[in-house]
């Protein structure tokens, strides 16, 4: 299968990338800029092209002959951006490949979206979900223009497969990194609110990088059609308090049922389960 990657130079395009070349696919990358040398033991794309994404002739002109499309390029968090440079970094960006992917007859594409969309990652204030588990249909609540991209990002997907027949995969992902990464965040002091706001979600980028192999089989396969839209993130809690007490401390008003959840994480993930037959492997507190 010959699959379009953008954004193959951030953390989430290498894994997803190596991940793609191993399983034997033809993979062209697409890069803001040449990527350095990878990780020891990262394969890089069959092709790599160096451009924007944001270009509709470069989409154009990669575009023929793709069977699948993963959308990565994006500005990955509002800090030091406007709202007007997030809308146009992101939402632009991802109508200009999913109508360049459309009008080619790309058989699936999956998309990166982020569970910042909810409003409350990214928040000045503490912003409590109104349940949990905080499933696909959470309200919405925006305060800031990365959170409003991806709602952009999500809205433009539903119109496309609409427009285009395009199966479509959005991927809400969590903060995503590698295994040190995590674990170092779990002891960084200075990130104690910030993952409160987060509901102390995470996902290993191996994880992701199989999530999204899942989701393209799924929709070559017909299994999955239309435009879906799924929490990827591991059933599992960043820290060593159980759900319960995190909960008690950081968002008390919020009904909910400790005795339920024990570690496993605040996020409904049963949606990439049943739609792509996704789990996390790679958690800090293993099922028993």
């Amino acid at each position: 299968m010959k699959i379009l990657v953008t954004g193959g130079s951030g953390l989430i395009g290498r894994f997803a990338v190596d991940r793609l070349v191993r399983s034997g696919h033809d993979v062209l990358a697409v890069e803001r800029t040449a990527s350095a040398p990878h990780a020891a033991g990262l394969l890089r794309a069959t092709t790599e092209v160096i451009g924007d994404a944001s270009d509709p002739r470069l989409m154009d002109s990669v575009m023929p002959g793709i069977d699948a499309v993963v959308h990565l390029a994006a500005i990955p968090a509002p800090l030091g951006h406007t709202a007007r440079e997030l809308l146009t970094a992101n939402s632009i960006t991802t109508m200009t490949v999913l109508e360049a992917a459309g009008e080619h007859g790309v058989k699936a594409v999956v998309m990166a979206s982020s569970i910042s969309i909810l409003g409350m990652a990214w928040c000045a204030d503490l912003m409590d979900p109104l349940y949990l588990p905080v499933d696909e249909d959470h309200p919405l609540r925006p305060t800031e223009g990365y959170a409003l991209s991806k709602e952009c990002d999500e809205a433009a997907a539903r119109m496309a497969s609409r427009r285009w027949g395009l199966p479509i995969v959005a991927m809400r992902f969590p903060f995503t990194d590698t295994r040190e990464s995590i674990q170092s965040r779990r002891t960084d002091a200075d990130a104690t609110t910030r993952l409160a706001k987060e509901l102390w979600a995470y996902l290993d980028v191996r994880d992701a990088a199989r999530a999204i192999e899942l989701g393209i089989g799924a929709m070559i396969d017909g299994a999955v059609r239309g435009c879906s839209v799924v929490n990827v993130l591991a059933d599992d809690v960043l820290l060593d308090e159980p759900l319960g007490e995190l909960m008690s401390l950081w968002h008390p008003a919020v009904p909910f049922d400790a005795d339920q959840y024990g570690f496993r994480g605040a996020y409904d993930a049963s949606s990439a389960r049943e739609l792509l037959g996704f789990e996390a492997e790679h958690l800090i507190h293993p099922r028993m």
